[in-house]
């Protein structure tokens, strides 16, 4: 299976200087960024060694400008308490797939959201609160997402890879400017040439100039030139040759003229040091009527002789500058002066639609739901508040009325409740009837989640992961549980086949060419959980064993592939031992950690 049947590895002291700890949603994502790190600065860092604190505390140690940094991979959750800085930034409204936090400086440095889809659809705004709690913070943010890829949701025969929104991108430019920091967006190619727009012609990678720009942050020196590179990136994706028509198309002329100019990077940078929020709109250079889909009747109906206006044709949120026509409106019948909730009835008003509930597909039901509208809110309030800092933010509720049982109180104890806390100053429903919008326990959490030191699935898997890099093996996929994913690489090809979102998933898969050997496995996080179903999590194996044999027998491949199909997890000898008395399992790997050593040993069936 492996060039050893035995990993002991001494717990590493990292009682050491130049330590940054990368915090994330799982070890998987953290792990990723630190990769990516060494991956596009090569020529600045030397990898020396991976080592361990337990089994969710993977050492990284790089040579840096002659020194030694140690680079570790946590999850934000089951270390130990959390620094203050590091719950700051992820508490507030969402939380990012990872955090690059200095222990020497006691000063988070970066956060990051790295996604396995594209800015398009749906995905586009939700993961915004990610980013506003960093940059409300000034602390530069990474937005890191493939250019294009196919939505496996799309049942069109010609359908073509989906790609990220101009308003998204644009997102960034604005949002750096109203905070003066760095919020950055990095595309890059799908390694699938069928999930990109043009096979032939393949588009720069923006990762690179962001981890340059990380590893200036890291070793303290300016970055001004990789950050303005990654500015540059922006401003093409507007105004190159082949994007200038469409870009001004949706967006009229005069609202890009802060990124036309011929020294954008320049002064996009200067502007924020010198905390300049230069606004990208005006309100004569708002030329789109607003029109909502599906709402286009009833927003002329309910609001008449008032005009809405939207920032380009494919903005979702609407703005109207007739403030008090719109109060008077939404006053009627009320023994409350709604005047009084808004910031000002001078300023223009942000009308917003938004949903708290969605129709089970399975059950047909009303269940609550947060994404992606919680991230509507933080994007389209950030995006007319850059250039209208005092404007009033309403959302209407389309799924409530009078005719309507749920209770909109309800969500105030889930993470939207966060985002409409933080912005709206009014919240409708269909029937103009007022909700109140102050909500103190969504954004309360208990410490015992962030605090408590326990090993998780995710922990088994990843720690799998590390040592899979370490024998020089790139695995199909690593599962988080906690993370979702779709693409398995089918090797030794470079195919790849998609999982549907709802379908059933293994945990792990990679080939191994010195053996021609295919290794399937399940995962959990000690010996009572994996003993519980062990029925089911063999039969996932196999499924995913026919699932990648059938794939790769279509690619007619003149070589013979064999499988062995494995079960991970924490636990003992006798454990293992069980598994093969009791289930069809070839291997058994057990991970554990005592003595002040950390181990895996590989088990295989007599």
């Amino acid at each position: 299976m492996l060039r050893s049947n035995k990993y002991v590895f001494d717990k590493f002291d990292d009682h050491v200087k130049n330590k940054f700890i990368i915090y994330g949603d799982n070890l998987e994502e953290s792990i990723q960024v630190i990769r990516w790190l060494y991956d596009f600065n090569k020529d600045k860092m030397k990898l020396i060694s991976i080592e361990y604190n337990s089994l969710s505390e993977f050492i990284y140690i790089f040579e840096i400008n002659n020194r030694k940094y140690y680079f570790i991979a946590q999850a934000y959750y089951r270390n130990g308490r959390l620094p203050l800085g590091v719950r700051q930034v992820i508490k507030e409204l969402d939380k990012p797939d990872a955090v690059v936090y200095s222990v020497d400086d006691d000063k988070v440095l970066m956060g990051f959201e790295v996604t396995s889809t594209t800015m398009a659809g749906n995905a586009t705004w939700q993961r915004t609160g990610r980013v506003i709690n960093f940059l409300d913070k000034e602390i530069p943010f990474g937005f890191l997402a493939y250019y294009s890829k196919n939505d496996k949701s799309d049942t069109n025969v010609n359908k073509k890879p989906r790609v990220p929104s101009k308003l998204f991108v644009l997102l960034f430019n604005i949002l750096s400017l109203k905070y003066s920091t760095p919020a950055l967006v990095g595309f890059f190619e799908h390694p699938d040439p069928n999930q990109n727009m043009s096979r032939t012609k393949l588009n720069d990678d923006w990762r690179e100039t962001i981890f340059k720009y990380l590893l200036c942050l890291i070793s303290k020196v300016d970055g001004d030139d990789v950050l303005r590179e990654c500015y540059v990136h922006m401003k093409q994706y507007y105004l190159s040759e082949e994007n200038r028509d469409s870009s001004y198309e949706e967006f009229g002329r005069d609202n890009l003229v802060y990124l036309a100019e011929e020294n954008f990077e320049y002064n996009i940078l200067e502007d924020m040091k010198n905390k300049r929020n230069v606004p990208f709109f005006t309100k004569e250079s708002i030329i789109f009527e607003w029109k909502p889909k599906k709402l286009g009747t009833y927003i002329r109906n309910t609001f008449q002789d008032i005009k809405f206006f939207q920032l380009s044709k494919y903005c979702k949120a609407g703005i109207t500058f007739q403030t008090k026509d719109l109060i008077n409106i939404l006053e009627k019948g009320k023994k409350v002066y709604v005047a009084d909730y808004i910031k000002d009835i001078n300023q223009p008003t942000v009308i917003l639609p938004i949903k708290l509930t969605k129709k089970d597909s399975r059950t047909g039901s009303v269940i609550p739901t947060d994404d992606p509208y919680n991230g509507e809110i933080t994007a389209f309030s950030n995006l007319y508040l850059q250039s209208f800092s005092k404007a009033n933010i309403m959302l209407l509720l389309t799924d409530h009325t009078n005719k309507n049982e749920y209770n909109v109180e309800d969500a105030k104890t889930r993470k939207i409740y966060k985002a409409i806390n933080k912005y709206a100053d009014l919240v409708v429903d269909l029937d103009l009837n007022l909700f109140s919008r102050d909500c103190e326990e969504a954004t309360i959490e208990n410490r015992a989640r962030y605090e408590d030191e326990f090993v998780t699935e995710d922990d088994v898997t990843s720690f799998f992961g590390t040592i899979l890099s370490r024998e020089g093996i790139e695995p199909s996929f690593l599962n988080p549980p906690c993370g979702s994913w779709s693409d398995i690489r089918l090797y030794p090809t470079d195919k790849y086949y998609y999982y549907k979102r709802n379908d059933q998933r293994g945990d792990i898969a990679f080939y191994n060419e010195n053996d021609s050997t295919y290794y399937i496995g399940e995962s959990k996080k000690d010996f009572n959980t994996f003993k519980a179903t062990i029925n089911d999590e063999y039969e996932k194996t196999i499924l995913l064993k026919n699932i990648i044999d059938s794939e790769i027998k279509k690619q007619n491949l003149n070589i013979t592939i064999n499988y062995k199909i494995f079960a991970l997890f924490k636990g003992t000898r006798e454990d293992a031992q069980y598994i093969f008395e009791n289930s069809k399992f070839d291997i058994v790997v057990i991970v554990n950690e005592q003595n002040e050593k950390v181990t895996m040993e590989v088990i295989e069936r007599e």
